[in-house]
């Protein structure tokens, strides 16, 4: 109700330029009679006191305005959590990679090792089980 009283009444006074003032004078009195009725019912009389006093096109322009501050926050908070996601998966891809680059260095160490182990063991023509020439590669590398 009020947005559309506060457009009509707008709407009426700027188009009174080349139009007779006593007509547009009464819509406007119309129109304020039929709010403050209206309001009278729904809203308490303070309010319905300020109809189509300049009151009511300041609280339309505040609210307009509250309204874009409140997007504001609501679009820079969305935004602030978008980056604290990404963030996040950036700082777990590197950290998956960093995971990734560490085993693949375990395991070239761990393989030279076990070819070095099986090379001297040829040599000498001794048996040993897989599991035992793991853990002296393991003893070797330093990580029992």
């Amino acid at each position: 109700h009020f947005t559309l009283l506060a457009f009509c009444l707008r709407v009426i006074k700027k188009s009174n330029i080349n139009k007779p003032i006593k007509p547009i004078r009464t819509m406007l009195s119309v129109a304020r009679l039929t709010a403050t009725r209206a309001l009278t019912k729904t809203c308490p009389r303070a309010a319905a006191a300020s109809v189509g006093s300049r009151n009511m096109v300041g609280f339309a322009d505040s609210m307009k305005s509250k309204e874009r501050i409140e997007e504001e926050i609501y679009i820079r908070q969305k935004e602030h959590e978008d980056y604290l996601k990404r963030r996040t998966d950036q700082v777990d891809e590197e950290a998956a990679k960093a995971r990734d680059e560490a085993q693949k260095a375990h395991d070239d160490a761990m393989h030279d090792t076990i070819d070095e182990l099986f090379g001297v063991l040829a040599k000498t023509g001794d048996k040993v089980s897989d599991t035992a020439v793991e853990n002296l590669a393991l003893w070797k590398l330093g990580k029992n």
